[in-house]
């Protein structure tokens, strides 16, 4: 697939999001709205027929460099969504053993403690995230095991700024707040653990969302920055000014969060989810079945307790350690003057 936008669109060497990194975006965009809608393609996909070679698939994997893990994360989830359709909808024989070559790989390359990769030396915990939300998809649309659901969750709930938003400086964008959020409501469905943090992350994040609403009903990445989706012609956008793809990504951060918060009115929409794999898909489960109870509250509000007292005395902590250290300073200097004394 391609845009008109893009036809003649020529990135700069040094630019991550290339020409072919584009349009294989754009493909994966385009694709499964066309299944959605019933719309069959004229074409088989033969670009991506090349994934199906497991010699070609591991090198190219191989080739993926983990210190720009969030980038990376969108390649991988392209590779993984194509094969799926390749399996699925043109049938193609290959396409099964490719996508377990592409698991096996994924899953040598997961770092134990995290569940993520690139934590073992590559990048930050945060680059990780945003990348590994991607490829995750696939592991929920394939019910493929997580090695360290776990350390997923203490990940994702460590990024979040009191500001609500999952960027620890704080105003997170439109993709960090969504890759953040899909990951703690999957691994709430499917584990018991720190499930009443989570959901306080969740409201907390919530508030920061429906605070960048803008009066036109729109959202913006985020707050007083300067607009452009992978510098794509004609996606430049002002600051705080409402954009699509902004909007969308938010509206789909908020139907994933109605998934588990169902005690909040600001949540009460008929959202529907796409059933075919893309960044818009989700495993959605009868929310009739797991309602929040008034036990489930009085957790949160314990944990919220708690989290103000620890986060009162933490910046205590940080506003009066200037003098601390003066205190200390003072102290061993007059230790030292009486050893000084008694020495003579």
């Amino acid at each position: 697939m391609i845009g008109p936008e893009l036809r003649n669109f020529k990135a700069a060497p040094s630019v991550l999001h290339d020409r072919e990194h584009l349009l294989l975006h754009l493909t994966c965009t385009a694709v499964p709205t066309c299944q959605q809608f019933g719309m069959k393609l004229p074409f088989p996909i033969r670009n991506a027929h090349r994934f199906c070679d497991r010699t070609y698939l591991r090198m190219w994997l191989d080739n993926r460099c983990l210190e720009h893990a969030w980038y990376e994360g969108n390649n991988i989830l392209i590779v993984g969504q194509l094969l799926v359709y390749l399996r699925d909808v043109e049938n193609h024989s290959a396409a099964q053993p490719a996508l377990d070559c592409w698991f096996r790989w994924l899953d040598e390359h997961a770092d134990p403690k995290t569940g993520l990769w690139g934590t073992d030396g590559h990048c930050s915990a945060m680059e990780a995230v945003y990348g590994g939300y991607h490829q995750l998809l696939v592991y929920y649309h394939e019910n493929h095991p997580i090695r360290n659901p776990h350390g997923l969750v203490d990940a994702v709930l460590g990024l979040q700024h009191t500001d609500g938003s999952f960027h620890p400086d704080g105003n997170g964008g439109a993709c960090e707040d969504a890759d953040c959020v899909d990951i703690l409501v999957n691994r709430y469905k499917q584990n018991d653990y720190r499930r009443a943090e989570i959901r306080c992350a969740l409201r907390r994040c919530l508030r920061h969302i429906l605070a960048l609403q803008n009066p036109d009903g729109g959202f913006p990445y985020n707050r007083d920055c300067p607009q452009s989706h992978m510098g794509i012609p004609g996606t430049e956008a002002a600051p705080n000014q409402s954009t699509m793809f902004a909007t969308w990504f938010r509206v789909h951060t908020l139907a994933l969060m109605a998934e588990i918060m169902t005690d909040e009115p600001k949540l009460e929409f008929p959202f529907r989810f796409t059933n075919k794999l893309s960044a818009g898909w989700h495993q959605t489960w009868d929310k009739a079945q797991h309602p929040l109870t008034t036990r489930d509250r009085g957790a949160e509000m314990e944990f919220e307790r708690n989290w103000r007292r620890r986060r009162t005395s933490s910046l205590i902590r940080r506003q009066y350690a200037p003098v601390a250290k003066v205190i200390s300073r003072a102290r061993t200097a007059v230790g030292r003057l009486r050893l000084s004394v008694v020495g003579k």
